[in-house]
């Protein structure tokens, strides 16, 4: 995935920077997962080569990169004026406070353990780069829902389409108010997950992120075992397929 024509890059990418070229797949499949463009970059020259043609949103890097580590390949980019504002973040084998307080020194943005979990990546990356950053990540899907004791009509397109932790997007025409609260029930892999959810926003055909009518939930009551076994849901599929010894920056 070492790309250096321009051509080949995407307009908003995030360059990922490591020697290891099983965990630099592993890396960026699993980002491409959760959403973004992604680039990779096995030493330190050839990650500025690539952000000197199109400049990423974030770089992830691991500490120590053949030839040049990480704190040098940061001043190059922090002394150009293309680059200067690029966040970084460095994973680290352990955090030890000393080498924490010198890459923050050293320009970078944040500091992660490696190997790391996909929900703090997903946090992590958000809080660097997102406007109104969310802290949970979220999947598309097609569940069946009951939405104050009714099912959905899942044979006319009435599902959960986007589902967190925290809350779910409910694709259907029968909006409630924002702010109102009723009992929800979703059937997950053969569980039934019982909550209280409230409505955050409602949106008509063609409004808001998704396009489609419906309204986005928040949980505001549901018990601890099943937002465990929603995030080991989430996690799960984020992860399907992708090797479990080899890690993120591993």
């Amino acid at each position: 995935m070492e790309r250096r024509e321009q051509a080949a890059y995407p307009s908003k990418y995030v360059l990922i920077v490591g020697c290891d070229p099983q965990s630099l797949i592993f890396a960026s499949l699993l980002l491409q997962r959760l959403g973004y463009h992604i680039c990779t970059a096995g030493t330190a020259e050839i990650a500025l080569e690539m952000a000197r043609a199109v400049v990423p949103i974030l770089v992830i890097t691991d500490l120590k990169l053949p030839e040049m580590n990480a704190p040098q390949m940061m001043r190059y980019l922090r002394e150009r004026e293309r680059t200067a504002a690029v966040p970084i973040i460095i994973q680290l084998e352990q955090l030890v406070p000393k080498i924490v307080q010198k890459c923050l020194e050293a320009g970078a943005t944040a500091c992660i353990k490696k190997p790391v979990e996909p929900e703090e990546l997903y946090r992590v990356i958000q809080a660097a780069i997102e406007l109104t950053p969310r802290e949970h990540i979220r999947i598309k899907t097609c569940l069946s829902v009951v939405l104050n004791n009714r099912p959905l009509d899942f044979n006319a397109g009435e599902c959960a389409i986007m589902l967190s932790s925290r809350g779910m997007y409910v694709r259907t025409r029968t909006r409630q108010p924002v702010h109102t609260k009723f009992p929800i029930a979703i059937n997950l892999n053969e569980r039934l997950i019982h909550a209280e959810a409230k409505v955050i926003y409602s949106h008509s055909e063609g409004e808001g992120p998704f396009g489609q009518p419906g309204m986005g939930l928040y949980f505001t009551v549901i018990a601890q075992e099943d937002q465990e076994f929603l995030q080991q849901y989430i996690t799960d599929e984020v992860t399907r397929g992708l090797s479990s010894d080899k890690p993120v920056g591993s």
